[in-house]
């Protein structure tokens, strides 16, 4: 060897990198594995390569749905891949149900499912074909309305006898919402009907009464009603009728 010239030795720790590097690779591979189950691309063979298998579904609910309606509606999932559940697909099958708004897949890490829905809200009661159905705030059919649900809401039936294509019904619907938030405690709404546009009628219980109100001037004439209402003329009987179809208006009719 020439003189001057040195030589060094140096030992890397090879193994203690070797097992960080199988690490990294088995945590990337399950990543790889999430990813390609979430956009489709194992299809059903994901189950094959996964050590995460279902143990448990949670299902949580609101009213009316019970837990045990909705886990009726799922697939067989217990002892299922975890990655080979595909959370959209899923959403979209429970969001077909007539009750379901809203619903959300959640997936935990090993082994367990999360589910949770959100309800439709109904808002009145529509006979259609000689059947009664759930409206929801929309107008749209939730469902045909079953006496369990009856029972424990109050809900106003609506009809339509002219104009049909004219009436929007979501706003005939905010009417009543209203209408409900002013005088809950004195009067039940119980029917609406929708006459020739823009004119409709609503029949209130206890006491009975008669409005007749125009939907193109039903926000300025709502201080009239409310004051008629809550705080009418000491000389007036009981009130059998209103009518608001006027500007600025009101037609009163009472029990003789």
């Amino acid at each position: 060897m020439s003189e001057g010239v040195q030589t060094n030795s140096f030992s890397f720790p090879l193994p203690r990198w070797n097992h960080l590097l199988g690490v990294l690779i088995f945590f990337s591979s399950i990543i790889g594995l999430l990813f390609l189950n979430e956009h489709g691309f194992l299809g059903s063979k994901a189950h094959l390569l996964s050590p995460f298998l279902i143990k448990e579904v949670k299902v949580m609910s609101e009213w009316p749905l019970t837990v045990s309606e909705v886990k009726s509606w799922l697939p067989n999932l217990e002892g299922k891949s975890l990655i080979s559940v595909n959370a959209k697909e899923l959403v979209l099958s429970m969001e077909q149900r007539p009750w379901i708004a809203h619903a959300m897949v959640k997936k935990q890490y090993p082994d367990r499912l999360w589910i949770e829905v959100e309800t439709k809200r109904p808002r009145a009661l529509s006979v259609i074909k000689g059947t009664s159905y759930f409206i929801d705030a929309k107008g749209l059919v939730i469902e045909k309305a079953r006496p369990r649900i009856l029972k424990t809401l109050d809900l106003p039936f609506i009809s339509m006898t002219a104009d049909s294509d004219k009436w929007d019904v979501s706003r005939i619907l905010g009417v009543t919402e209203q209408f409900k938030m002013l005088f809950k405690s004195k009067y039940s709404l119980s029917q609406v009907i929708l006459g020739n546009y823009p004119y409709f009628k609503m029949f209130l219980d206890n006491p009975k009464l008669e409005l007749v109100l125009n939907i193109e001037n039903w926000e300025s004439q709502s201080k009239i009603l409310e004051t008629l209402l809550v705080d009418p003329p000491s000389q007036m009987e009981q009130l059998q009728r209103i009518n608001l179809i006027f500007p600025k208006k009101a037609v009163v009719s009472i029990h003789n």
